[in-house]
C-alpha cells in the first residue's frame, strides 16, 4: 500500500471521527453506523492493498519447496486476528463490552481450530522422536 492510499485512509478516518463526535450528544446510533461502515471500508482497502504482497510471499515460499499449508494457516490466522479486533473495537465503542468479549472468544476459538493441523504435526514429530 503506497503513501497516497494511506493518506486517504487516514483522512477518511479523521473525518469519520469528527462526524461521529457530532452525534455524541444525540443520535449515537448514527456514530456507530459511521464507524462500522468506515471500518469495513478501511479493512477492505487494506486487504486489497496487501494482496500483491501476500502473493509474492506465497511465490517466495513455494520457491523454497515448503508446504503451502503452513503459509495458509498463517494468513488465515492473520485475517482472523484483524477481523476479531475490528469487531471487538466496534462493540466496545458502542458500549457493548460483553459482545466485544464474545467476539474475542470466537476469534480465539477460530485460531485454535485453524492451528489444529499444526498440533497434529507436532504430535507426529514427537511420536517419531520417541
Amino acid at each position: 500500500m503506497d503513501g497516497e492510499k494511506l493518506g486517504l485512509i487516514a483522512a477518511v478516518c479523521v473525518f469519520a471521527a469528527a462526524l461521529c463526535r457530532l452525534f455524541d450528544n444525540g443520535a449515537k446510533e448514527y456514530g456507530v453506523l459511521i464507524k462500522t461502515i468506515v471500518s469495513a471500508g478501511v479493512m477492505t482497502a487494506v486487504a486489497v492493498g496487501i494482496t500483491p504482497v501476500l502473493r509474492e510471499i506465497e511465490e517466495l515460499y513455494s520457491a523454497t519447496g515448503g508446504s503451502g499449508e503452513y503459509l495458509t494457516i498463517l494468513m488465515k490466522s492473520l485475517g482472523i486476528c484483524f477481523l476479531t479486533q475490528l469487531a471487538a473495537d466496534i462493540c466496545r465503542d458502542s458500549g457493548e463490552s460483553a459482545l466485544a468479549t464474545q467476539a474475542e472468544a470466537a476469534g480465539k476459538t477460530a485460531l485454535f481450530v485453524i492451528a489444529l493441523p499444526l498440533f497434529h504435526r507436532a504430535a507426529e514429530l514427537a511420536r517419531e522422536l520417541i
